[in-house]
């Protein structure tokens, strides 16, 4: 389930919720000379498939995105509210498939070359792949925020997740890989395999 909302009630929303008002302007430029000008959709955090025991304030916590169809870029917002205090937590988008996807995302590597990998997760069984965008860190209220321009991504539509894993280091280089980096505490939306649409012209 998903919010459309203009810029300006996003910047009000993120004066209530705690979201920087810098990551509120970024999505506002991004969005600016689109077609789809100051909209943004925004989706509400769930447990993640791996981790249901996270704390976080669900009713504030959210992922807010814009795609600029000019440049191709997707602008994407990471908001949490209540997380666990002074904790990394690794963001990024889980790109549901089939056979592969381009081998970028954007600037970002997709995961394992683009393969979509099969998988299953409550109960549901998908093929997806992936790239890693950026860390929220919280702070000693367990509030944080991540912000990121991704593009110009290829063209092609992309059913996504957007994800926020227990740790940060997950497929990085130097990264601590393993040791419960990779397991997604929350999702957006959820469970796993429910998609938002990222159309890309």
């Amino acid at each position: 389930m998903h919010t459309v909302v203009s810029a300006q009630d996003l910047l009000h929303r993120g004066a209530r919720r705690s979201i920087s008002l810098a990551a509120a302007s970024l999505l506002v430029m991004a969005s600016m000379g689109t077609t789809e000008a100051q909209v943004f959709k925004v989706h509400q955090w769930t447990a993640g498939w791996d981790s249901f025991g996270e704390p976080l304030n669900f009713m504030k916590s959210n992922v807010a995105w814009v795609v600029n169809t000019k440049t191709k870029t997707l602008a994407v917002n990471f908001l949490l509210v209540a997380a666990r205090p002074s904790k990394l937590y690794q963001v990024g988008v889980a790109i549901f498939c089939t056979g592969t996807i381009p081998t970028t995302f954007g600037q970002f590597p997709t995961l394992i070359g683009g393969a979509c990998i099969s998988s299953t997760r409550q109960g549901v069984t998908a093929s997806n792949s992936g790239a890693e965008l950026g860390v929220v860190t919280t702070d000693i209220n367990g509030n944080g925020s991540f912000a990121v321009f991704v593009g110009p991504i290829a063209s092609g539509t992309y059913n996504v997740e957007f994800q926020a894993r227990d740790a940060a280091g997950c497929g990085l280089t130097g990264g601590a890989n393993g040791l419960g980096t990779c397991s997604v505490d929350f999702q957006s939306p959820g469970p796993f395999g429910t998609t938002t649409t990222i159309t890309i012209p």
